[in-house]
């Protein structure tokens, strides 16, 4: 050893000594990741990434590495965490299963209460006085619901930025839950970075300003990241990002001056709807977050969870690309999967108007022009708004209704038809199930067993502020499909009882997120049922 410089072993001893804070060996739970953590890009990479382009060599590798590598801990199941396993009836212990798109985790403190804490949760809502003796019953069901879930997947979730007071949302929640995490970075949100940036190259700017002032954030706590996360009870073995097929251009796309009409339309949409739509200036782009969990009871010891989030800014058939190329990238997989998350199943096509994109769009679309010749051939008067009134009703809070092109158009339903088509190399398919005996409300019909159905279509999972009681602004876009194992065990983590928790989204006299939480159970143990 002495012939060794001593800051050679010093570093040789750090190392060694680092070891056991990774990996540790013997036991199983002891050869978990405890925590793995890309380096976070610093304030002047920031602006670097949000200025210039293309970007330095050096900034654009670590920009890469956040991009595809997951922040991963086990340290809940390295302290003792346990499955809480719930019962559900018949089913007998499930694996209970919620997903929410919390909105960046804007409402922490009624986010962790609801996951937490049901009394307290209750007492806040008693506390409004306007909740009845049934609604309550509803609500305090449903905070069972969330408070027994043993994986939670988390969609629109912060980490060092200013409209969440720079927290990391999801080692808090992770934390006060008890429970590990893995956590994918969608996006390096860059928006006030890059109009600071445009501030200083003004000439009557005075420069003696703060960065502070500037960049209106906190340089020395900013990190800007969003994305989806998964905290789980059961040991997390590995975590990956998968990107998905970019169909919208976050950085070039939205730093282009916005025009004349997407003006209008955002007006329009902040006025009849109280949505604010505004520019997002990121880097980075729709991914998913997939994570192989340490189930016993999975027949492969491993139960995969794949959690997507689509894009928004896209008409049906960029959302459709998507979800084919994850299920291309997970056919190979012989366990058992759920995939869930954030498909934004909307209909609609988020992405912003130019009057040259909106003639195009009319002059491109066979639809549109074979709908006007129809109307013009049959003049009778109202047609078109009879039929357009019809197709509306069709597709209300359903994106797997039928689809017939020109008259009665639902652009979604590919997807979904894609989805219940496709095979696994080992012969696997995702859960459609119809039968009533195993949804939430007993109603049957598409997808009845992992996503409550309701009097038409499906329970809506997210509106706007504003929705004229339900007629308009209202969607089912966050979903579970379910494959469940190849072996002959009869129910063993097939899906039942998905449902909507709609009362405790709103049961505070304001919605805790823009998106409701939703739940499955996958029953543990093999049943015949009756």
């Amino acid at each position: 050893m002495r012939l060794i410089a001593p800051s050679l072993r010093l570093g040789i001893f750090i190392f060694v000594a680092a070891i056991p804070l990774l990996y540790a060996g013997g036991k199983p739970e002891q050869r978990l990741i405890r925590l793995q953590a890309p380096l976070p890009l610093s304030f002047q990479e920031l602006v670097t990434a949000a200025t210039v382009d293309p970007l330095p060599p050096d900034v654009q590798r670590k920009l890469d590495t956040l991009l595809s590598e997951p922040f991963i801990s086990n340290e809940a199941t390295l302290r003792g965490a346990k499955p809480k396993r719930p019962e559900a009836g018949r089913l007998g212990p499930v694996l209970r299963i919620a997903e929410w798109n919390i909105n960046r985790g804007e409402n922490q403190r009624e986010i962790t209460l609801a996951l937490t804490n049901a009394e307290k949760f209750e007492a806040a809502v008693r506390a409004t006085g306007k909740v009845g003796r049934k609604k309550l019953r509803r609500i305090r069901d449903e905070l069972h619901a969330l408070e027994s879930a043993d994986v939670i997947v988390l969609d629109e979730v912060d980490d060092g930025v200013k409209r969440t007071d720079y927290r990391n949302v999801t080692r808090d929640l992770a934390q006060a839950l008890d429970m590990n995490y893995a956590y994918g970075v969608e996006f390096i949100e860059l928006n006030g970075i890059y109009l600071g940036a445009k501030q200083l190259d003004t000439v009557d700017l005075p420069r003696q300003k703060r960065e502070s002032e500037v960049f209106e954030v906190n340089p020395h706590r900013y990190l800007g990241l969003e994305g989806s996360a998964i905290l789980s009870r059961y040991p997390i073995r590995s975590a990956t990002i998968v990107r998905l097929p970019q169909v919208h251009d976050w950085y070039h796309g939205e730093i282009k001056a916005i025009s004349d009409l997407e003006r209008v339309r955002r007006w329009s949409a902040e006025r009849l709807f109280q949505e604010r739509i505004l520019r997002q200036v990121r880097r980075g782009g729709r991914m998913a977050l997939v994570a192989d969990l340490e189930v016993p009871e999975s027949p492969t010891g491993i139960l995969t969870f794949v959690c997507p989030h689509l894009e928004n800014y896209s008409p049906a058939e960029g959302r459709r690309k998507q979800m084919d190329a994850l299920l291309e990238g997970i056919r190979a997989n012989a366990n058992p999967v759920v995939v869930a998350g954030d498909f934004n199943t909307t209909g609609h096509d988020g992405t912003p108007v130019t009057i040259k994109r909106a003639l195009l769009s009319y002059i491109g679309d066979y639809h549109f022009w074979a709908r006007q010749i129809f109307y013009f051939l049959v003049p009778a008067p109202g047609l078109g708004y009879i039929f357009a009134g019809a197709n509306y009703f069709k597709n209300l809070h359903d994106p797997t209704a039928f689809n017939v092109p020109i008259f009665a158009a639902n652009r979604e339903k590919q997807l979904f038809a894609d989805t219940r088509m496709f095979r696994f190399d080992d012969g696997g398919s995702f859960s459609f199930d119809t039968s009533p005996r195993r949804s939430f409300h007993h109603k049957g019909r598409t997808l009845a067993d992992s996503n409550q159905r309701a009097w038409k279509g499906f329970a809506t999972t997210f509106s706007f502020a504003r929705t004229y009681h339900g007629l308009v602004g209202k969607y089912k876009i966050d979903w579970f499909f379910v494959k469940p194992p190849r072996v002959e065990r009869p129910n063993l983590l097939e899906p039942y009882f998905g449902r909507t928790l709609h009362d405790v989204n709103t049961a505070l006299g304001k919605r805790i997120s823009d998106h409701s939480p939703i739940t499955v159970d996958l029953p543990l143990r093999a049943f015949t049922p009756r």
